[in-house]
């Protein structure tokens, strides 16, 4: 009986697996200048997430930017502060991205957005979560 109670208590004590997900995505389409002057796009990122710390990072050409990741209303939204602005990014479970930051620009703020599809690349997830 002392086995399976220490047993019991070993797994109970045990810390919870980290839950990552990671996306590669292409943005499709940049808008700049509030939303006006939208132009074609083919730009790969990717998207590192760990929902038990609400950690992770968005990594392109090799930089990683570390952020806040969080999960609401069918989507995982990643938040990034940093010296040049803020900057949010939406992965819809569908694999819609939708990426936007304002950024300081000297005395003015430049803002954008950048709009494409992901792809899960999570291990175990089949595949899912929309299409590159």
């Amino acid at each position: 009986m002392k086995f399976l109670y220490a047993t019991a208590f070993a797994v109970l004590a045990m810390p919870a697996a980290a839950q990552q997900v990671t996306f590669d995505c292409t943005f499709t389409e940049a808008c700049r200048q509030f939303g006006g002057n939208c132009q074609p796009e083919n730009v790969d990122y990717s998207y590192d997430f760990d929902m038990t710390t609400g950690t992770g990072a968005m990594i392109h050409t090799g930089t990683r930017y570390d952020g806040e990741v969080h999960r609401a209303e069918g989507a995982h939204h990643f938040f990034l502060i940093n010296s040049a602005g803020a900057e949010m990014t939406s992965i819809s479970d569908g694999g819609r991205i939708v990426y936007v930051g304002t950024l300081s620009l000297g005395d003015d703020l430049g803002h954008y957005r950048l709009t494409g599809n992901c792809r899960d690349t999570s291990a175990g997830s089949g595949g899912g979560g929309g299409s590159k």
